[in-house]
């Protein structure tokens, strides 16, 4: 029996790879958003109280100490920048490149457009973030009353603006990059460009790049835990009251804990079933075609070329998928000593 022509909707079946990491981060961000009880003004309130003893020990004669432990912590922070900078650009080359190789001209416009579509909307979501949204206070707003609350003598206007400047084009980026990530990961399911049927070393070249993918997500969500986890400890530094200090500590710990478990959950939804429909439309021609002898086993063929799902042959791909998890005790204990007392 000849089998039926597939429907040109079959084309883009690939695309609901997007729904699940997509739910997990909505979820995440709604759950975030709700969770508050602090109005706007108990927010500028918390963090006044909190600077407002560092604003009488400006009174006091020159503390270098204090001083130095603001400019470390500062830097760790640019240097966090640096690096999810860096990731991104890397992330949104390797990531354009493997949706060019998948896509044929029309399914790459829709695909292009499908992009645009969400990183516009990214971007205008991040923007209309104002003092009523949880995770604008949580996040950005924490740190920079902080910094505002601090003084001049500390922390300039000049290197607020300057601090707005950097911080907005690493939210932007973190809008755009990540969508073209997701596209990547589900380019590796789409079918062939050239619309003939497909051989296991076809799927066996989409493990490869749903792999590169991988490694690709996991660099921006690590680095973006990592300067997340810099940037809320960066008013620690500010604070000369020790329970205060701790108390920023543990809250920047908590909050990047916290997306730092959505961005594992978002990997394991996106790179589990990618990789596990790969590797069974590939078992599956293994077991169609005529067995030769001199041919390997499916299973062994399977392993040699990457398509085998198990934790051994998986176990860097696994790893991948826990580093955002792991980056954020990382964070902590990487700036935890830049505190006065420490």
């Amino acid at each position: 029996m000849t089998p039926s022509a597939p429907s040109p909707a079959s084309d883009y079946r690939f695309l609901l790879l997007i729904i699940p990491p997509v739910f997990i981060l909505l979820l995440a961000i709604g759950l975030f958003e709700f969770s508050s009880n602090i109005t706007v003004d108990d927010f500028h309130g918390l963090t006044k109280r909190l600077m407002h003893s560092t604003s009488e020990a400006l009174e006091q004669p020159f503390n270098a100490t204090h001083f130095l432990v603001e400019v470390k912590s500062r830097y760790i922070w640019l240097t966090t920048v640096v690096v999810a900078l860096v990731a991104g650009i890397y992330a949104f080359i390797l990531c354009t490149m493997i949706i060019y190789q998948c896509h044929s001209r029309s399914r790459l416009q829709v695909v292009t457009a499908i992009g645009m579509v969400f990183a516009l909307s990214g971007v205008a979501f991040i923007w209309s973030l104002d003092e009523t949204y949880t995770l604008y206070r949580a996040v950005f707003g924490f740190s920079y009353d902080n910094l505002s609350q601090a003084g001049p003598q500390r922390i300039g206007k000049h290197l607020l603006r300057y601090v707005m400047v950097v911080v907005s084009v690493v939210n932007v980026q973190s809008m755009i990059v990540p969508v073209v990530a997701l596209l990547a990961a589900c380019s590796t399911l789409a079918p062939t460009i050239s619309g003939q049927a497909p051989d296991p070393k076809f799927y066996a070249s989409q493990m490869k790049r749903l792999k590169e993918v991988l490694t690709a997500a996991s660099a921006i969500l690590v680095s973006g835990i990592l300067h997340m986890g810099a940037w809320l400890r960066w008013p620690a530094a500010l604070v000369s009251d020790k329970a205060g200090q701790e108390a920023v500590l543990g809250t920047a710990l908590a909050i990047t804990l916290y997306w730092g478990v959505t961005f594992t959950l978002m990997l394991v939804a996106t790179y589990l079933p990618a990789a596990l429909l790969l590797a069974r439309r590939a078992e599956a021609l293994l077991l169609e075609r005529p067995s030769k002898s001199a041919e390997p086993e499916p299973d062994q063929w399977l392993k040699d070329h990457g398509l085998f799902l198990s934790l051994q042959d998986h176990f860097p791909q696994f790893g991948l998928i826990l580093a955002p998890l792991l980056a954020s005790p990382l964070s902590s204990l990487l700036i935890a000593p830049l505190t006065p007392t420490g």
